[in-house]
């Protein structure tokens, strides 16, 4: 079967692998739709050689650093969103034919078929909507296992930092919860066009003014009652969400701090504000998949707008460089393996 390995910096190359054997228990998945996401992005955007030769790493621990020449990247790094059909099955729970999502292990996901056990591939909802909305259930569900820590937004003035996908996900569903005043931040004019097509009630435009002072004007000088990074690595973000947060609010950091930021939380600041701090990382809570498969089947939320462009599986190289550097408005890049 055909492969995607990152062999250079910003260089990814289709090669041939050997398809594994299922063991007990095991799901074979032939893929269909993926989708990029933001924690795919060092994987390829970042010259991972550098940052090993400058004791630097990713912002996880799928790089074996060890070695004198970090690349070629192992096999099938960086994919984790993907939905397909199962084409061989080793498992009670799932027959030949099934229409599932599958979870990679460690965003080792980019390869023609996945072989995982059953506990990572999760049934999905024949629906009305396409397979790339239903594929928006991966990303989506790492929300609603974040929102079981959220408090509740019923009446709460919440600022969401970054009108990325994840930015704009969080949008429509505290619209959905009942926030009263949703605001979207950005640097990026489309994404803010996004943002308001999502649920933002409020936009800032980080390169047009001075956010603090947009969002206390805004909000008659209280800041904001929760505010939600969604931005993560190259930028430290997680400090100027705690300037956004009103006193003894709530910060709730759900983008990836790249390594070298990790230093660098302004923690002080937040012990003197008393805010409550929220972190959520690692989903793969099968309940939380699920729900947003229904969630998204059912029209409770319309997640359509969030998908900008479609690729083939051998334009691979292409669709990370339209969604790393956020070509052509990219917000979502489907890599289409039916095509």
């Amino acid at each position: 079967m055909r492969a995607v390995q990152i062999t250079g910096p910003r260089r990814a190359e289709i090669i041939e692998v050997g398809l594994p054997r299922l063991k007990s228990g095991d799901v074979q998945v032939k893929l269909q739709k993926t989708c990029l996401c933001g924690s795919d992005i060092p994987y390829f955007g970042y010259d991972q050689q550098r940052l090993s030769d400058e004791g630097k790493r990713s912002p996880y621990g799928h790089v074996t650093y060890e070695r004198d020449q970090v690349y070629p990247l192992p096999v099938g790094l960086s994919l984790h969103e993907c939905v397909g059909v199962v084409t061989e099955s080793a498992s009670d729970r799932f027959r030949e034919g099934d229409f599932v999502l599958a979870l990679p292990f460690h965003q080792y996901g980019f390869f023609e078929y996945l072989t995982l056990p059953e506990n990572r591939v999760f049934p999905l909802p024949q629906s009305p909507v396409s397979k790339e909305e239903i594929l928006l259930a991966q990303p989506f569900g790492t929300l609603l296992y974040a929102w079981r820590k959220m408090p509740d937004v019923s009446g709460k003035t919440v600022a969401v930092l970054g009108q990325g996908p994840i930015g704009l996900m969080f949008n429509a569903l505290l619209k959905l919860k009942g926030a009263a005043a949703v605001i979207g931040i950005d640097r990026l004019k489309y994404r803010l066009d996004a943002g308001r097509v999502l649920g933002a009630d409020h936009l800032i435009d980080a390169n047009e003014t001075d956010v603090q002072e947009a969002l206390s004007e805004i909000t008659g000088g209280d800041l904001a009652d929760i505010v939600i990074e969604a931005i993560g690595h190259g930028e430290l973000a997680i400090n100027e969400a705690i300037d956004l947060t009103r006193v003894d609010g709530t910060l709730f950091a759900f983008g990836v701090v790249d390594h070298e930021y990790r230093d660098h939380y302004a923690l002080g600041k937040a012990f003197m504000k008393n805010l409550t701090i929220q972190h959520s990382v690692g989903a793969k809570d099968a309940g939380d998949f699920l729900e947003a498969a229904k969630m998204i089947a059912e029209g409770e939320v319309d997640l359509k707008p969030l998908l900008t462009h479609s690729l083939p599986f051998d334009e691979a190289q292409k669709a990370y460089e339209l969604f790393v550097d956020r070509q052509d408005k990219s917000i979502k890049v489907v890599i289409d393996f039916e095509r």
